[in-house]
């Protein structure tokens, strides 16, 4: 009876070899794959964040400038929420160093964004100056705070500035901004979310729309006011006294890419008028 020749130890090990390089070309490339579609996911969602606050800083800011055109008591309501933002609004006179410092914004790692210092202290108080967020659901309750005769009101549960307070949130009022779990984003929540509990407890979907903003993970906006010469010439009342006339908005974020030792950001920024400000001659200096 003739033998058959089986395969010798080292075909079997070339074999093995063979099939473990396609595994690991073709695991990289499923991996590789997979964290391209994770970071294009990431980078939409953060985009469609930064976009958000970007276009309800514009609504806020036409309604403003509309309402005071039209002395409608309803419209003005945007200059109290208008007011409550420009208050945020670093200056060269304001921070000591705002260009190095609160402008400078290359992190490395997320975490240092919220941690204390003397250039790491974004979120904290910074001589009253904090960075903050918009609570875009909430906007349309400025409503709430004009009586039935189209006037302000001015103090209870429904004052105009309380309502401002649940739009604009910084640091200064409540404790909003934590490090991102994933990536940038917003979480809307009637209870309190103080862990990176299931995203079932977020209460994100439509038909169980939350108007409280809990958590703003690595996304906030700080502001910078600066003089610009609106008219040039002299005023019929004597010398101007230069105000801000623009405001430079920084809407930014901030995340660690999951396999990343290094922070992933963007930013935009968002300029806008003050038409209020008219300078005069001299006392119109530039920023």
């Amino acid at each position: 009876m003739k033998r058959k020749r089986g395969d010798t130890l080292i075909e079997v090990a070339l074999a093995i070899g063979i099939f473990s390089l396609v595994a690991i070309v073709i695991v990289s490339v499923v991996s590789a794959s997979t964290s391209g579609a994770q970071s294009s996911l990431e980078l939409t969602l953060t985009r469609e964040e930064l976009d958000a606050q970007a276009e309800a800083l514009r609504f806020i800011h036409d309604s403003y400038v509309s309402g005071s055109q039209s002395k409608d008591q309803e419209e003005n309501a945007y200059s109290v929420l208008w007011n409550k933002i420009t208050d945020h609004a670093y200056s060269d006179s304001t921070h000591t160093n705002p260009l190095t410092d609160a402008f400078d914004y290359n992190p490395q790692l997320c975490s240092g964004l919220y941690q204390t210092g003397p250039n790491l202290g974004y979120m904290n108080d910074n001589g009253g100056k904090q960075p903050f967020i918009i609570n875009t659901r909430q906007i349309p309750n400025l409503k709430k705070g004009i009586d039935e005769n189209g006037k302000i009101i001015l103090s209870g549960t429904n004052s105009m500035r309380n309502i401002v307070d649940n739009i604009i949130l910084s640091s200064g009022t409540s404790k909003v901004f934590f490090e991102p779990s994933t990536f940038p984003r917003l979480i809307y929540n009637d209870t309190p979310v103080t862990g990176n509990e299931n995203e079932s407890l977020y209460n994100q979907t439509e038909g169980n729309r939350s108007e409280i903003l809990r958590r703003a993970e690595g996304i906030f906006i700080i502001v910078r006011s600066g003089k610009s010469q609106i008219i040039d010439g002299s005023s019929p009342d004597g010398p101007a006294t230069p105000k801000s006339a623009y405001y430079d908005f920084y809407i930014r974020s901030c995340w660690m890419p999951v396999g990343s030792d290094r922070a992933s950001t963007i930013s935009t920024v968002v300029r806008l008028y003050d038409p209020a400000v008219i300078c005069y001659g001299s006392t119109c200096s530039g920023s």
